[in-house]
Order: C-alpha cells, then structure tokens, then sequence
C-alpha cells in the first residue's frame, strides 16, 4: 500500500503562475467548491500541482478557514492517486486551484466526495 503524500513539488505556488490559471483556466462547480485548472508546463515532474483557497469573505474566522483548507488539503492527499496515472498516461501536467464557498460546516468524508467528483468532472470537460 502506497504512503498517501502531499509533497512539496506537487503545491501549485508562485504568484504568476496562480494568476494564469485563475485568469485563463477552465472552471467546474461542484458546490460548496469551485475548480479553476490549466493543462501548463509545470517546473516539476509531478502530473499536477494544486492549490487550495478560502476567501476571508466566506469565512472571517482565521482558525476556520486554515480547517477547511485542513480538510481539502487531506482530501486531496487521500485521492489524487486516482488521478495520477490518467494524466501520466495522457502526457499532460495540469495546475488547479480548488476555492471553496460555503459556510464552514464540511466534513472529511464530504470533502473527498465533492472534490474528486469536481476533479472528474474537469477531467471529463477540459481534460
């Protein structure tokens, strides 16, 4: 069994490279989350790169939205090898940047479920 990682190589950071994803990159709601991602060239050799973004609008608390931003990062980390090997064998490097807009009340389980239905989706659309 595989160690389920968030590694370094595979966070999407870099203030001009959010922007093009954010300015030119495809969109998917999948509520309470919305996908932004763009097929780029990435400097690493992971298949994609993420991000992950709670606008203090949707939650003043600071102690709330590093918890939501917690929970989407472990969602992430527990799934992404379901997406692994569809953008290896395809040859393509992607960068997301997952948002989320709700009212703070999320859970693990609901978290997996609704990210990796937004990530399929995004495959399926833009992919």
């Amino acid at each position: 069994m595989a160690r389920h990682t968030f590694r370094k190589n595979e966070h999407l950071k870099g203030r001009s490279r959010i922007r093009e994803v954010v300015t030119t990159g495809r969109t998917v709601h999948e509520p309470p989350f919305r996908l932004v991602g763009k097929q780029m060239a990435l400097p690493t050799s992971a298949p994609a790169q993420v991000a992950f973004a709670v606008p203090r609008r949707e939650l003043p608390l600071a102690v709330r939205r590093n918890r939501v931003k917690r929970l989407m990062r472990e969602a992430w980390r527990m799934d992404k090898e379901v997406w692994y090997p569809t953008l290896s064998e395809r040859g393509t490097q992607v960068a997301w940047l997952i948002v989320y807009k709700g009212d703070g009340r999320l859970t693990l389980a609901e978290a997996r479920t609704k990210i990796s239905r937004a990530v399929g989706r995004w495959m399926e659309q833009h992919g």
